[in-house]
């Protein structure tokens, strides 16, 4: 999580909050719980593989905690991050980002719950992301010469083997990861002649698959 003091006056949130496409955050037509003296502005955009969530806040009490939220009716929530305890001091405004590295197929609909020091509970606006296909992994640079890099989150915690054909059907690379940690997985391709390829990632029996075409490595 990052968080920063600010020092724009609360308006200014609602200036960003308008900047953002609407296909990447969808407030729903649900009243927020806030405050006149404490103001929150959500927004959650889309990678593809994870939702990103950005939020600015201020209270008119010390906050002790909170809490990101999703649901896939937007009505029944449960806990996805939380961090009890965190202190945020009367007044002041911090920037907050987090992530869902594992949002589900469809909608998700995503809201932000602070527990202030007196118990009192303030919930942001709802904000919905509608996911249609969750990318099982990506590979960059593409074509690529020297190396590739493997993004790997949505199988983090996870065992995975990852193989690498040529055009000819022949493996040419073979890795087990027994928990995917970061994420990030970087294969140098020094031996592989130019051409096209088939990486595979193959997780509790299905097997994921992206084209790659190597250039040439010479220079």
């Amino acid at each position: 999580m990052i968080a920063m003091k600010q020092t724009l006056p609360p308006i200014m949130s609602l200036l960003l909050l308008a900047g953002y496409p609407n296909d990447s955050c969808v407030a729903a037509d649900q009243p927020s719980s806030q405050s006149k003296q404490s103001f929150v502005s959500l927004t959650v955009e889309s990678t593809g593989w994870s939702a990103e969530l950005f939020w600015n806040a201020i209270f008119d009490k010390n906050l002790i905690s909170f809490a990101v939220q999703r649901s896939a009716n937007g009505v029944d929530y449960q806990d996805i991050i939380k961090y009890e305890p965190y202190f945020l001091a009367t007044g002041d405004t911090q920037t907050f980002r987090e992530q869902d590295l594992n949002p589900k197929q469809g909608e998700n609909f995503y809201r932000v719950r602070f527990t202030l020091e007196d118990g009192e509970q303030i919930f942001s606006e709802r904000c919905k992301v509608y996911f249609k296909e969750i990318t099982a992994f990506e590979i960059f640079p593409n074509p690529t010469g020297r190396q590739v890099n493997l993004l790997l989150k949505k199988f983090r915690g996870e065992p995975v083997e990852v193989l690498i054909f040529d055009s000819i059907g022949e493996q040419v690379y073979q890795q087990q990861i027994t928990a995917v940690d970061d994420g990030m997985l970087r294969i140098e391709l020094e031996s592989m002649n130019a051409g096209i390829y088939s990486v595979c990632v193959v997780h509790k029996g299905q097997t994921f698959t992206r084209r790659l075409v190597v250039t040439s490595n010479d220079g």
